[in-house]
């Protein structure tokens, strides 16, 4: 099994002006992760616009996506989506596809309770078929968390539950996850890139991350210098990617991202579905002043 690790790439999904799947730009997208040296890619999960696209759209990306990554970078495939079954039979197609294995949101919107959750995660891992699957918990915008019993309990009943991606940012709920008493040792990847370096401090393979498609280097070089022992050059990019943060915090976050790689020349539009909307000049200006920042800044 390939399990995830280092720096995971939250691909958004390019679309061109009329809000279609653009595969060209996908493919550019995923040639441009691959030779700025990110580890793995995690296509249509929340950057990627997952709960705007169709089952058919989904589907076709998986298939562009791997395609396009030749077996360069790690591929999990994040299949959750508002519809049980429509998630049960996206993960199928991930896996049949030759997808590494794949991520999987919580149920959206509707409560789900602990026994709920774990039915969720073991047909998940059934549709998987022994490929390796991640629990995925952004409950900010889930509406539903996943309880550490309930995570427990998915990674002792199904052996090919490797863990979780965390993106909320309770460091103490992710410790508990890392350290309950399960008959396998539990993996976790974080989702908030500010606190990348804590959760490697605490026992996170990697993180996953949107912006590590435009700021590669700074991502990288954080995990590489913390996983080398260097703590001080790992927090200087730490500092860096924080610092990047704030300053594009005003934009909405997927259509800034788009933007962004859009002026590098990856894709070649920068449309999202509703409810997003286009980006203002200031906030134009914002993201250009982030990128200008990235590009003169020195290696250490």
């Amino acid at each position: 099994m390939k399990k995830m690790y280092g720096i995971v790439c939250a691909n958004i999904t390019p679309m061109n002006a009329k809000g279609e799947i653009d595969h060209d730009s996908l493919r550019s997208l995923v040639n441009h992760l691959a030779d700025q040296g990110i580890h793995g890619v995690y296509p249509t999960g929340t950057n990627g616009e997952s709960v705007l696209v169709s089952k058919e759209e989904q589907h076709e990306i998986t298939d562009t996506v791997i395609d396009a990554n030749q077996g360069r970078m790690l591929c999990y495939i994040q299949c959750g989506t508002l519809d049980w079954k429509t998630t049960m039979e996206n993960v199928a197609y991930a896996c049949e596809a030759g997808a590494d294995g794949v991520g999987v949101v919580t149920p959206i919107f509707f409560r789900a309770d602990d026994i709920a959750m774990a039915d969720y995660y073991r047909e998940a891992c059934q549709a998987a078929n022994g490929k390796p699957v991640y629990l995925y918990n952004i409950s900010k915008y889930t509406n539903n968390d996943i309880s550490v019993k309930a995570f427990a309990q998915v990674m002792d009943e199904n052996p090919n539950a490797m863990g979780i991606k965390y993106s909320n940012t309770d460091l103490g709920r992710l410790s508990d996850y890392l350290r309950v008493q399960t008959k396998r040792k539990p993996e976790a990847l974080i989702g908030s890139d500010s606190l990348m370096n804590a959760a490697l401090a605490i026992g996170c393979k990697g993180a996953i991350s949107g912006p590590a498609a435009v700021f590669a280097k700074r991502h990288i070089k954080a995990y590489e210098y913390f996983m080398s022992g260097d703590m001080e050059r790992a927090q200087i990019y730490q500092q860096r990617i924080c610092e990047n943060s704030k300053l594009i915090k005003p934009v909405p976050a997927i259509p800034g991202l788009k933007a962004m790689l859009k002026m590098k020349g990856v894709i070649r539009d920068d449309t999202c579905r509703r409810p997003f909307r286009p980006l203002t000049l200031d906030e134009y200006k914002i993201l250009e002043r982030a990128l200008d920042i990235y590009e003169k800044e020195e290696d250490i």
